[in-house]
């Protein structure tokens, strides 16, 4: 009676670790819903005015290779390429209709976001999601003493997590958070989808019509 109770309890042990075992999302996208909202300069003595914005972050994944497209309705988009093998990111950008490839080191990129890594993650309850996703509520405590709200997704990783630059260590796909922007507007970001699939290469590669510069180059355009 005593080995039939040890073997059940290994194998209900065996069941609940299946059961929570965590997929690497290697290849395939992940969209999310982007909602730009803040307070727009009014006259003095007028009513204060909301603007919001909305559109799509969309990330295209393939084993060492990351690109973020961001787009708006009103137009905006924004586009970044990240290869981790060779540690460089290429930036899209147009500038008086001129369009540039801008190449930044991913390594500086993580240098700036070294306050946000050694973060203690701390798992609140699972809920629902706007778009139906069951996600794990958590804060990312920080070890300046600052703290991250969010909420994410236990059944997918992906090797480089710190594309989403406010949990840059999470073992889990961000499902809803919100970042604070300098101009002090705020941007939520819900997932919409996330879906194994092929990725081509070409993906991953600067458009045509793109004049590859560095970061320094492209400050001294902006001076």
């Amino acid at each position: 009676m005593i080995v039939k109770k040890q073997i059940l309890t290994t194998c209900l042990l065996l069941l609940s670790a299946f059961s929570f075992a965590q997929q690497k999302f290697t290849e395939g996208v992940i969209v999310y819903d982007v909602t730009i909202t803040g307070k727009i300069p009014t006259p003095a003595n007028e009513p204060s005015m909301t603007e919001t914005k909305s559109g799509t972050l969309t990330i295209y994944l393939k084993e060492e290779n990351i690109r973020q497209d961001i787009k708006l309705q009103d137009g905006y988009s924004h586009s970044r390429i990240g290869n981790y093998i060779s540690g460089k990111e290429i930036i899209l950008q147009t500038i008086n209709r001129l369009k540039y490839a801008i190449e930044i080191s991913l390594k500086e990129q993580k240098k700036k976001n070294s306050d946000r890594f050694g973060a203690v993650i701390k798992d609140g309850k699972v809920v629902q999601t706007a778009n139906k996703f069951e996600a794990t509520e958590a804060i990312a405590e920080y070890v300046k003493g600052n703290v991250f709200t969010f909420s994410y997704l236990k059944t997918y990783y992906i090797n480089h997590s710190e594309i989403f630059e406010n949990t840059p260590e999470l073992k889990g796909i961000p499902a809803s958070y919100d970042v604070q922007m300098s101009n002090g507007f705020t941007t939520h970001f819900e997932l919409k989808s996330i879906t194994a699939e092929p990725v081509s290469n070409s993906t991953f590669k600067v458009p045509e019509g793109y004049r590859i510069i560095s970061k320094k180059e492209y400050d001294k355009l902006l001076k």
